[in-house]
């Protein structure tokens, strides 16, 4: 990295100084210059740069990187943590980030620079990418990236420039060596050698294991797309995998975050294999395949570590895919060790609900809602007759955790069990059913289709009529909404902060089309400080928004409704949610979205008529065909799956070769038009969303006016900007895939 007034000498520019005449905030009085640094790479380019701020003493006092095109993993604006930075360093970034959302024109000198350095070291026009249009974005203080250096190098993002120096090319002028005002100044430190790279799954288990899963967003995407990139050409990735989750268990049984970061590998790759059978993508079958197998062998017929046997259950459960009878065997025989391992093994039933009470004290559990989650682990891959039949014992057990535990399998994953479960508390004593549990039944059984919800209303019958008196419910605390939009797959993420006594909790939702409430669980913060560094993770992170508890229900009960379609309930930890949120109001309710468009409208026509003009609604489409380019919100918005390729393909006709405009006509008016209305879904949830914020980055009425056209069907597709733009981007992502290989998986041997 050089700073800008070495690389081009001759220019006549000032640098960018904040001037203090008092102490302000944390930041002493005097003047700081924001030194520009770019990278001289002749093959690189990574459209960065690196600001380092000197004092008047040309004493660095903060180091700030900076990425171009929002939507990277990278871009930040972040402070470096390789460098030193003084304890008012994250002030001067936040004047900076002010500043980029004040005055456009310094993020057009940025890319000034950036341009002119590229001419110099390479020696012609720059050929680059368009930049975003200054003023266009909305910025925000980044979390600093938390991976080590190899981690950066096999992303490819800053293609090893972005930090520490590198070596200038003799086509470099080089000039005064202190920029104008300061004296000469300190080269900006160095991230240390992190020596050689574990290779294969053991990488990405290192990586997933320093990445944690509280890291910037971008960054834990760009792991996941790397990993995605191994498997489709490593057929033998799985059994790596299956091989190394008892090592790590055996060489390191303390070490809980790389045993964690071992099983949330697995369960992305479990994911990855899992839409890649949806989508029908050649081979995706037989490394399915070929993971259980391996699973099965190296899991649980090999190994003898029953707690990581039940974690690798669970992790199946969670990722929803068709478990193969491989593993279900495997797993009945690990169950047979943990029925001795509990005292069940051959006793009677009175014998088999103590030893599941001894177990359940024993394990310290402070909740039925964690017992639920050691029972799931334990006997998840049993057969829903096995599962059914302990729960009826469950159901009648003196324990009260045990008789709410059993009830909470409503549940379950699997549909038989959820059904079962249903029938057991329609036909048993009312008496049996706990004041919480009757409270639980009344706030979630509108969750449920009508045949469950027809015996969950009969259990309430019964428990009313043998006076079982319900538990109240605790009225609604204050509480903090996180929201980030609607990716292109439909899917939503939630963060309530929400205090219960003396503790706080973060209730984590994930909503998705076509699924409902995809994921929900509860995160309990040991600490104050632990709270606020969550709030502070949430308020850096550029695809969160402060929301409103109303834009959350509305949501949920939407999802609800999606769950309900797709035979897709939520897990039990959506109950425990509302419960510390004191909502008994989640009905399913469909998105309606003729009614939503006029609600829209009528606010528009009553708080802001000029709104709704013609040349409003028109410049609204026009503005959205950079949406795309401008807004990391809808840098995920194309389709792709198999019916993409075989479209494409198809477009072909007689001809050699596919055009792009012929391929990209063909997804305008076969794929997109049949998937209209999830389109509209999605506008209308990011209009919404948008509109419940408080700093969103643009008004959400120009999602509603494209909204409009999508929901016209006298309107082609070709004629929406964005609907375009998406089959652009979806022509585009095919061709990436092609390039690279990646319409089929490696062969399997």
């Amino acid at each position: 990295m050089e700073p800008f007034y070495r690389i081009i000498p001759d220019a006549d520019e000032a640098i960018p100084t904040l001037i203090l005449t008092r102490k302000t905030g944390r930041i002493p009085r005097g003047k700081y210059g924001f030194v520009e640094y770019y990278c001289t790479d002749p093959d690189c380019d990574c459209r960065r740069v690196l600001l380092i701020v000197f004092n008047e003493k040309v004493k660095q006092k903060a180091v700030i990187s900076f990425g171009f095109d929002q939507q990277g993993p990278m871009a930040g604006p972040y402070l470096d943590t390789a460098n030193d930075q003084s304890p008012y360093a994250a002030e001067l970034l936040e004047f900076f980030v002010q500043s980029l959302n004040r005055d456009p024109e310094w993020l057009d000198r940025l890319y000034r620079q950036y341009r002119q350095v590229r001419e110099v070291v390479n020696g012609g026009p720059y050929r680059g990418k368009p930049f975003p249009k200054p003023g266009k974005l909305f910025y925000q203080v980044m979390q600093p990236p938390d991976l080590e250096a190899e981690i950066e190098q096999s992303l490819k993002q800053l293609r090893g420039c972005s930090r520490g120096s590198a070596s200038t090319p003799k086509t470099v002028k080089r000039g005064r060596t202190a920029p104008p005002g300061f004296a000469e100044e300190a080269a900006p430190g160095e991230r240390r050698s992190a020596g050689a790279a574990p290779k294969g799954m053991a990488y990405f288990i290192e990586c997933y294991a320093k990445a944690g899963t509280t890291g910037p967003i971008g960054d834990l995407l760009a792991l996941q797309n790397e990993l995605q990139h191994y498997l489709f050409g490593n057929s033998g990735a799985g059994e790596e995998l299956a091989s190394l989750l008892p090592a790590i268990c055996q060489q390191s049984p303390e070490d809980d975050e790389k045993i964690e970061a071992g099983l949330r590998l697995l369960y992305d790759t479990l994911e990855f294999f899992r839409i890649e059978l949806e989508d029908r993508r050649p081979g995706a079958k037989q490394q399915m395949e070929r993971l259980q197998k391996a699973l099965a062998r190296r899991i649980y017929f090999e190994n003898e570590d029953l707690d990581l046997c039940a974690a690798v259950s669970n992790t199946l459960l969670y990722s929803g895919v068709e478990v193969l009878p491989v593993l279900r065997e495997a797993n009945s025989k690990v169950m047979a060790a943990g029925a001795a391992r509990l005292d069940l093994h051959e006793l009677p039933g009175e014998e088999i609900m103590a030893g599941i009470t001894r177990s359940i004290e024993s394990m310290g559990l402070s909740s039925p809602f964690e017992g639920v989650q050691a029972m799931l682990e334990l006997f998840a891959l049993n057969e829903p007759e096995l599962q059914t039949a302990l729960i009826a014992e469950m159901l009648d057990a003196e324990n009260p955790t045990l008789r709410e535990m059993s009830a909470l399998m409503l549940f379950s994953p699997d549909p038989e069990v959820r059904l079962g479960v249903s029938q057991l508390l329609a036909a048993g004593e009312g008496r049996n059913i706990t004041p919480d549990t009757l409270r639980r039944l009344i706030v979630s059984r509108n969750w449920f289709p009508e045949e469950i919800r027809r015996n969950i209303d009969q259990a309430i019958t019964s428990a009313r009529r043998a006076r079982v008196e319900c538990a109240p419910l605790a009225k609604s605390p204050a509480m903090t909404v996180h929201a980030s939009p609607v990716d292109g797959s439909g899917a939503q993420s939630f963060q309530v902060v929400v205090r219960d006594g003396k503790s706080h909790y973060s209730c984590s939702l994930l909503l998705k089309q076509g699924v409902g409430v995809a994921d929900a669980f509860v995160i309990s913060f040991k600490s104050k400080r632990e709270h606020a560094d969550f709030l502070a993770l949430l308020s850096r992170e550029a695809f969160f928004l402060s929301s409103s508890p109303e834009y959350l229900d509305q949501r949920i009960c939407q999802a609800l409704a999606d769950g309900i379609r797709q035979g897709h309930p939520p897990n039990y930890w959506l109950v425990r949610i509302a419960e510390l949120l004191g909502s008994d109001r989640w009905n399913a309710t469909p998105l309606d979205a003729a009614g939503q468009l006029g609600q829209f409208r009528k606010e528009l026509a009553s708080g802001h008529p000029t709104l709704l003009s013609e040349r409003e609604y028109f410049a609204s489409l026009e503005e959205s065909a950079g949406w795309h380019d401008f807004e990391p919100i809808f840098s995920s918005w194309f389709e792709d799956d198999d019916s993409i390729h075989r479209e494409i393909e198809a477009s072909r006709g007689n001809r050699k070769a596919i055009t792009a405009a012929a391929a990209v006509e063909r997804i305008l008016t076969v794929v997109l038009e049949q998937r209209r209305d999830a389109w509209l879904e999605r506008l209308l949830f990011d209009a919404l969303w948008l509109k419940s914020s408080k700093k969103g980055p643009f008004a959400w009425h120009r999602l509603f006016h494209v909204a409009s056209a999508v929901a016209d069907r006298n309107i082609p597709l070709r004629e929406i900007p964005l609907m375009l733009r998406i089959a652009q981007l979806t022509f585009e992502v095919y061709l990436e895939r092609k390039k690279s290989g990646r319409q089929k998986f490696a062969a399997v041997r």
